[in-house]
């Protein structure tokens, strides 16, 4: 991972795409929240969890025009889609075989517990690398942001083990490592 966002930071107008990109599956992420846990009025960790993610889209967008005014295009966006939609889909039902009910609430906790531990695998990498200091000082708030929502998550995602004994975060992360692993050998393809 680390070497193909070394060889993505080489290129200002590939850094634009993949922040656009960054932007795309925050956006993404929001939707999600929206869509699963936002039916009736949410507790207040859900909501800020939906601000920040809506406005880590709207930063990692700016940043990406602030590096060059015309990206409008992505690093993979289809895959980056289908990553966060096959994670999803196979994470939560993998999830409701393991509790015997199909909940949404979980749901939203064990997924988002799996992105947000892929997010502070690669904010932290790519902060250290982008040559460029705004997008610096961005992910540094991100990260500390993102670390907020994962303590909650991570909590809820603990209760819900000691229910079931089951190893949740461990088999999560294989599935997600899967889905991981295919989106970012797109991205290596793209910028070869």
């Amino acid at each position: 991972m680390k070497e193909i966002l070394a060889k993505i930071v080489e290129k200002t107008a590939l850094e634009a795409r993949w922040l656009n990109t960054l932007s795309l599956l925050e956006m993404i992420g929001a939707r999600k929240i929206g869509k699963t846990v936002c039916q009736a009025h949410p507790a207040l960790e859900i909501l800020e969890h939906l601000n920040d993610e809506t406005r880590h889209a709207l930063i990692f967008k700016k940043l990406s025009r602030a590096l060059d005014e015309r990206a409008e295009t992505y690093l993979c966006r289809d895959e980056a889609i289908s990553y966060f939609q096959m994670l999803d889909a196979t994470a939560s039902e993998w999830l409701s075989e393991q509790i015997g009910t199909e909940e949404p609430y979980y749901n939203y906790c064990f997924v988002t517990c799996l992105i947000e531990r892929r997010a502070m695998q690669i904010y932290p990498v790519y902060k250290k690398i982008t040559p460029h200091p705004v997008v610096q000082r961005e992910l540094a708030q991100i990260i500390a942001e993102e670390t907020n929502h994962r303590h909650f998550i991570e909590e809820e995602i603990k209760k819900l083990q000691q229910k079931t004994g089951v190893s949740l975060v461990e088999e999560g992360q294989k599935i997600e490592q899967d889905f991981f692993d295919i989106f970012m050998e797109s991205v290596k393809r793209e910028i070869s």
